[in-house]
């Protein structure tokens, strides 16, 4: 019961001012009551959903009001909760970097790009003979120098970091719309330089797609695996370790087509990337490979070990959460019915334990390189 229905029941009879009955007899104090009622009811999980679909849709919360007989302010504040709750749900994967608490390192990341090598910006592209016209347009796309390449992971990082910080302070029952457009706002800048990144090496798929290309490898199928291979090397790629990306990315798409082409797999010993002059990878990319998967071990290694100092349950959580050891990956429902906690339960157990392994990294100073 709300503080203005107790005044509005314990009201002394004939005080105040007086009702005027209507025409079959009742006061009209009863509608108001029940449109009381129903701005302090709360909608259930499903209701709830749909009115946040139907807002994003662009329904007005008037409209909204009217249609599920809430009051605006109920209305306002399922979005909210809403927003926050996609906002959690959403995953959000970064490379963390010690300096991203150094207000003056800040400073440097969200700061202006470097400029380009004088040379660098007069090389111009060709694309590669016989591509599509759509194809051939990602080499109008300028490639990335080594200083702006490391500047744009550098940033992308740190807005997913700080979008982070944010979050794991967020509670959705609890919350305002300026803390949600602050970090959807990260979020966004951040999806921005992804994107910059990964249309800058667009063609570095098309590049090595076009060589496997055949009857039963079409090109385009090729090159739209290979582009979710890029997108992942772009979300993995530590720029501190002194890589290329170029060299990185070669590495993980040509990984990825040799388990998706069985005809790749029995020529992959014959198999060379000629050298372009627009990625100059071809010396690299053997010699990277087989540090790689050197890494890639001994990242297995160092997560088991790092693992084990972790309570059960936080363990329980990300080992079932990122399919790691070959365990079927769940989503935080699926997690919370088998613990028998809530889906945002799970998510604060997988935060804190995430949290817990980036401190332990950073006392041993333990350099990841997850592919």
């Amino acid at each position: 019961m709300t503080a203005m229905q107790g005044m509005l029941r314990s009201k002394p009879a004939g005080s105040g001012s007086r009702s005027t009955p209507g025409r079959s007899g009742r006061s009209d104090t009863q509608p108001r009551d029940r449109a009381l009622g129903a701005a302090a009811s709360v909608p259930d999980e499903t209701t709830q959903a749909q009115i946040y679909r139907q807002s994003r849709r662009g329904v007005s919360v008037e409209a909204l009001a009217a249609q599920f007989g809430l009051s605006r302010s109920r209305i306002e504040r399922v979005l909210k909760e809403m927003r926050a709750k996609r906002l959690l749900e959403t995953p959000l994967e970064f490379i963390g970097d010690p300096n991203f608490d150094d207000p003056a390192a800040v400073v440097e990341i969200l700061g202006p790009a470097p400029e380009p090598a004088a040379d660098h910006g007069s090389r111009r592209l060709r694309a590669l003979d016989g591509l599509p016209p759509y194809l051939a347009g990602l080499y109008d796309f300028p490639l990335l120098s080594r200083e702006e390449e490391r500047y744009l992971f550098r940033k992308m990082n740190y807005l997913k970091y700080r979008a982070h910080q944010l979050r794991a302070a967020l509670d959705p029952s609890h919350c305002d719309a300026a803390q949600l457009d602050e970090i959807e706002h990260l979020q966004h800048e951040a999806l921005a330089v992804k994107n910059q990144l990964i249309r800058a090496n667009l063609r570095l798929v098309v590049s090595i797609a076009k060589k496997l290309a055949g009857p039963t490898n079409p090109l385009f199928e090729l090159v739209s695996d290979g582009n979710m291979s890029l997108i992942r090397a772009v979300e993995k790629f530590d720029a501190r370790r002194g890589f290329k990306f170029s060299t990185y990315a070669s590495w993980a798409i040509l990984k990825n087509f040799r388990r998706s082409i069985p005809e790749e797999r029995r020529r992959r010993n014959r198999f060379v990337i000629g050298h372009d002059e627009s990625f100059e990878i071809a010396p690299e990319i053997r010699r990277d490979a087989s540090e790689q998967e050197s890494d890639h071990r001994r990242n297995q290694e160092i997560v088991e070990r790092m693992l084990g100092r972790l309570d059960s349950r936080e363990r329980r959580v990300l080992i079932s959460r990122y399919g790691i050891g070959g365990a079927a990956a769940q989503t935080l429902e699926q997690l919370g019915r088998e613990l028998g906690v809530s889906k945002e339960r799970v998510r604060q157990i997988q935060s804190q334990a995430q949290e817990k392994l980036r401190k332990i990294a950073f006392q041993e100073k333990l350099d990841l390189a997850f592919d």
